[in-house]
């Protein structure tokens, strides 16, 4: 199952970095290069929760469970997507990848339980009445509810990090904006600044931290889901130390 493609363009291309959009994905990049040299053992935490999502992903040829497996390919590309961002310094755009990421999991946990509602969610576009049951079946809290009743440690970490992306990027609130606004006085003016990029702040840290974690429980909730296959091939017991770590 291949999940990367590679596109390589070396050196830079001609007048790249010399326009206002190209100039802010570069600095994006040297924010990534940053946090892979100063802050080491947090990427390196990240770079073990991949390989292992790459693992699973791996060994999940053939299973029974085929339509899931959709699901913990969308959770890793979220989570490499929140990656993306968590590393570069977009702290706010990285806690609406990190609830994409959570809510793939969800789903491919409903699925498991409920495999006959397949055929409801994929016909969600035959009418205006489809999409309204699809929307209610299919409703986060509960989903959360299930997965708490059934697995109550990692319902309640999920049901945790969820509302943390709710209040720090996933929609418009509070600690989302304020914790990267700056306000200056200049004389009677008064001036706010919202940082598009952070640098090596606590509101960057917070946002690497909640990337591992939604890695660990989106891991974790894939774990209940293909129980026999981890355990054969080691996973769980890799998935524990990390969640010790």
């Amino acid at each position: 199952m291949k999940i990367d493609q590679k596109q390589s363009i070396k050196p830079h291309p001609p007048y790249w970095a010399q326009d206002v959009l190209s100039d802010f994905i570069e600095t994006a990049n040297q924010n990534t290069f940053a946090t892979f040299v100063n802050l080491k053992s947090i990427f390196t935490r990240l770079q073990k929760i991949d390989e292992a999502f790459r693992k699973a992903i791996d060994h999940l040829n053939n299973s029974s469970e085929w339509f899931v497996v959709f699901f913990i390919l969308q959770a890793h590309s979220s989570y490499l997507g929140g990656c993306r961002f968590s590393t570069s310094g977009q702290a706010r755009e990285a806690f609406m990848v990190f609830r994409g990421a959570l809510e793939a999991a969800l789903y491919g946990y409903y699925f498991h339980k409920y495999p006959k509602k397949v055929e409801m969610w994929m016909r969600r576009h035959d009418s205006e009445k489809a999409k309204k049951a699809v929307r209610n079946e299919f409703a986060v809290g509960k989903m959360i509810d299930l997965l708490e009743k059934n697995v109550p440690k990692t319902g309640k970490m999920m049901r945790e990090l969820y509302e943390r992306t709710i209040d720090y990027g996933a929609h418009p609130n509070e600690r989302g904006l304020t914790s990267n606004l700056r306000k200056m006085s200049e004389g009677k003016t008064v001036r706010f600044d919202l940082n598009y990029l952070t640098g090596n702040t606590l509101s960057t840290k917070l946002c690497l931290k909640t990337n591992a974690q939604i890695g660990i429980c989106a891991l974790l909730t894939f774990k209940q889901i293909f129980y026999e296959r981890f355990n054969i091939i080691g996973l769980s017991d890799e998935i524990e130390r990390l969640c010790k770590e």
